[in-house]
Formats: C-alpha cells, structure tokens, sequence
C-alpha cells in the first residue's frame, strides 16, 4: 500500500509538471508571437493583389499586379503570405483606341480602370475606386502596360478606398473574433491545424483584442498538432526498434524521431528511447547513433521558435490553396 501511494504521488507530480511545463511554454510562446508582431509585416492588414485570368494579357496581368502590390506597401499594408481572404483586384474597361501615325505605327489606348477591395471567404466587397489612365505603345499590350506605368500610389482616391475597405476589416474582426475562433476549433477538432493555424494567423494586430485571442489559439492548435504527430512518429519508432534491436532499427528509429518537435508533450518518452536505443548498441554503432543525435540536436536549435513556426505552417497553408477558386470569385465583384 505504501509503495502503491508512493507511485501515485510521482505520477502526479509528473503530470503537475508537464501541466506546467506546457504553461510556462504557452506564456513564452506568447510574448514572441507579441514582440515579433511588434517588428516584422506579420501584424499589418495583408492584402493579396490579384487578377483573375483571361481579362487580359499575362503580361500586363502581371505588370498591373506589381503596381497593385507597390500601391499597397505605399500605403501601409502588408503581404504576410495569407492569400486566402483580403484582395485587391482591377477591372480594365477600355474606353477609345486609337493607331497613331508613326514609324512603327503605335496604339494609343484610353482606360477606366476600377479596383476593387473585398474579402473573398465571405465573398463581400468592401471599396471600389476608379481611375482614368492612357497609354501609348507598339501593341495593345505595351500600350496597357504603358498606361499602368502612370498609377501613383499616393492617389487620393486609392488611399480613401483602402481606408474604406480597413474601417470594414476591422468591424469584421470586431464583430465576428468568437465566430472565427470557434470555426478554428472545429478545424482543429478534426485534424485540420494548418487551416486553423493559418486563420488564426491571418488576423492583424490592428484588431487588438481579437489579435490578442488569436494568437493564443494558434499557439494551442499549433501544440496539439505536434503532439498529434509527435506521438504519431514515436509509436512508430517503438515499433521499429522491437522489431529490430540492432543498427539497423537504430537507424529507422532515428529518422522517426528526428522529426519530433522538442515542444511536443511526448518528448520525454523520445529521450527516454534515445537513451535506451543507445545503450544496447556497440561502440561503432554508438558514434553513428550519437552523430545523428547531434544532428537532431542542432536542427531543433532552428525549429524552436514557435512563432515562425506558427507563420510558416499559417502560409504555407494559404499558398497552397488554388487560387482559381478566389479568381472565380472576384470576377463576380463587377
């Protein structure tokens, strides 16, 4: 009985300390997530420029996307890689077209071109504003990107319409942070992390409350990711090793454990199998083994700041999604 008690008490301090140990971690977490906010694009609203295909040339699509882009940073926005929500886009409507009489002959091409900010998950606009441009150049395609030469960032009615659209992302994170957390959660639920994780990210600090909630969801959908996967890759390295107590299992064992995060809730247990893996090897397969462990080691020093890691599963997600889907969208904008 005694004995039974004295193993009881050592399970609960075991677990107290792993209760506090995932604390002590989420405060940390936290304050990076705050600082790195502080000094880096991650808090600024990001806004995508894009253009749906087809509306005209590849070229000058692409030529109008970069000046999209310089208009943006000209004015205080960022473009933090979460493609999935806020966009700015254009609609080029040409007005007259005329050849003028030169060696070579020129096209010289008047415009309307309309921008359009909105968010394409709910599928609402949020500004427009319209523009009238000219351009001069041997084809209609240099004469596009002749006339798009001329946007100015500072252009009074493209910093009123990007205002308009940010009042409008901010009443939307205001009004709806429970709801979005909440649709995170369920993500999360179903293994979904990088889709929460990314949601969660995408959120700008300039809504400071729900910014604030938010990043803390992220850092607890990013902990139940690797712990998920953690004991995933360590179930599997169990298995090799009783199949195989020798260099080869060692071998295999390694490569499950080298992918777990010194962050996961079952890192002790990889320890601990690290420590029995190398005592039943022999001391050629031992330096091996410890060279590989050295290796983990110093790839771990990299992955333990949990805040890229949060922004990078976050973009990685967003980047990954087919942008067909938002370009289909936006064209119902006009």
């Amino acid at each position: 009985l005694v004995r039974s008690r004295g193993l009881g008490d050592v399970y609960k301090r075991q677990v107290r300390n792993n209760k506090m140990r995932r604390l002590v971690i989420l405060f940390v977490l936290m304050m990076s997530m705050a600082t790195f906010a502080q000094t880096s694009d991650e808090g600024r609203i990001s806004i995508q420029a894009m253009m749906p295909d087809g509306v005209i040339s590849v070229e000058a699509s692409k030529n109008l996307v970069t000046r999209m882009q310089r208009m943006l940073v000209g004015n205080g926005y960022g473009d933090n890689g979460y493609v999935e929500r806020f966009v700015l886009t254009a609609k080029v409507d040409i007005t007259s077209k005329d050849i003028v009489p030169s060696t070579p002959a020129r096209v010289s091409e008047k415009m309307e071109v309309t921008f359009f900010v909105g968010d394409i998950v709910e599928n609402k606009l949020y500004a427009s504003c319209t523009v009238s441009l000219q351009g001069i150049g041997t084809n209609e395609n240099k004469a596009l990107i002749s006339a798009f030469s001329k946007l100015n960032p500072n252009q009074k009615d493209f910093s009123e319409m990007l205002d308009t659209a940010k009042g409008k992302i901010v009443d939307f994170y205001t009004n709806h942070c429970a709801e979005e957390i909440s649709k995170a959660r369920t993500m999360a639920s179903v293994g979904n992390y990088d889709e929460a994780i990314s949601r969660m990210m995408a959120v700008p600090n300039v809504c400071a409350d729900c910014y604030d909630k938010c990043q803390v969801a992220a850092t607890s959908f990013y902990q139940q990711k690797i712990d998920a996967y953690g004991l995933q890759q360590l179930n599997k390295a169990r298995n090799a090793w009783m199949k195989s107590q020798d260099a080869y299992g060692a071998n295999e064992v390694a490569q499950y454990l080298n992918v777990i995060s010194p962050y996961s809730s079952c890192y002790q247990d990889v320890e601990k199998l690290r420590k029995e893996v190398a005592s039943k090897l022999n001391a050629d397969e031992l330096r091996e083994w410890n060279f590989q462990s050295k290796q983990y080691e110093d790839s771990q020093t990299y992955k333990k700041s949990i805040v890229k890691a949060c922004r990078d599963v976050g973009m990685a997600w967003a980047n990954n999604q087919p942008k067909s889907i938002a370009k289909t969208i936006i064209r119902g904008w006009w």
